[in-house]
């Protein structure tokens, strides 16, 4: 009885915590902040996310402890074909455009693809190791799918981590050229939404081990028990 208890006690508290780690994980894909730049010349905070980019306006005193409202975020689609064609004709007039720099930051470079196409098949295999979690108490042997497809989600979490830390942190993606200087991008809230999902399903994927074990030891038992009756 009590095995049983601590059995599914640890289901749930695997299941809990790839829910949450699913949770955070599409907050930041769905979110522009992976790579954010306060352009000062500019007076805009550019934010680069790995699909979609934002701009808003920076806030300004108007008197002494009074500010404009902050504007909101005007963004577009990395993949809209009508974006890139303006990216391209300001690309071409880069000497007469002193924003052609940063548009280059706007586009939808392969690094990019490569981080969507791991964070989303974490996502999918995620969602897979949640149905097969549920089904293993009545049906014992898809606790080795469950465990299979949370590490398979694990690993390519961790992969597009760092292939983001490590594609943002390249000189010609970590610094904006404007007209008159160079800024510096951070990497962004959404960024670190992502890795603590990824964290979540690490301490899931402990759990799910264990979980696995339970079952494991249980069906022996009940093997054992069956053969000697």
């Amino acid at each position: 009885m009590a095995s049983t208890i601590t059995q599914k006690g640890l289901l749930i508290v695997s299941i809990l915590f790839i829910v949450t780690g699913f949770c955070l994980t599409v907050a930041g894909v769905f979110s522009p902040a992976w790579q954010v730049v306060d352009i000062r010349e500019f007076r805009a905070e550019h934010q680069h996310g790995l699909w979609w980019d934002c701009i808003r306006a920076e806030k300004h005193v108007v008197a002494v402890g009074d500010f404009y409202d902050e504007t909101p975020l005007h963004c577009m689609y990395k993949f809209d074909n009508s974006a890139e064609l303006v990216i391209q004709n300001t690309l071409n007039n880069i000497d007469e455009d002193g924003a052609a720099g940063e548009s280059e930051h706007h586009r939808f470079w392969a690094w990019h693809k490569v981080v969507l196409f791991f964070i989303i098949s974490s996502q999918l295999l995620a969602f897979l190791s949640i149905c097969t979690g549920v089904c293993a108490p009545c049906f014992p042997p898809t606790a080795f799918v469950f465990t299979g497809s949370l590490f398979l989600a694990l690993m390519c979490s961790i992969i597009a981590d760092g292939v983001f830390f490590l594609s943002a942190n390249r000189v010609d993606n970590r610094f904006v050229t404007g007209m008159v200087g160079t800024y510096e991008q951070h990497i962004g809230y959404a960024f670190y939404l992502h890795m603590m999902g990824t964290l979540a399903w690490a301490v899931a994927f402990v759990c799910c081990l264990a979980t696995t074990y339970k079952f494991i030891t249980k069906a022996d038992d009940t093997q054992r028990q069956t053969t000697l009756w």
